[in-house]
């Protein structure tokens, strides 16, 4: 099983992960990965640099409603044992 972590590493360098249950009682390989892309700016999306800034926030028509969704299905965790 792979699973893909986010943490962030204290002022005194230390890590702790807290790990799902079905890892509980393994060994397992841990592999640290630094080599992350930054993240690209609005220029590089093709937007102006201000673009969010300006647009975020800023719709100004009637209010939003959602909808009712209606009834989702069962699913096999909603059936109580």
């Amino acid at each position: 099983m792979k699973l893909t972590l986010k943490s962030k590493v204290d002022a005194e360098g230390k890590l702790f992960l807290q790990l799902p249950p079905e890892f509980a009682n393994q060994e397992l390989d841990i592999i640290i990965d630094s080599s992350q892309e930054p993240m690209p700016t609005p220029e590089d999306l093709g937007y102006q640099a201000d673009f969010f800034e300006k647009t975020a926030g800023k719709w100004q028509g009637e209010p939003w409603v959602r909808e009712d969704l209606g009834d989702c299905d069962r699913r096999i965790w909603d059936v109580e044992p």
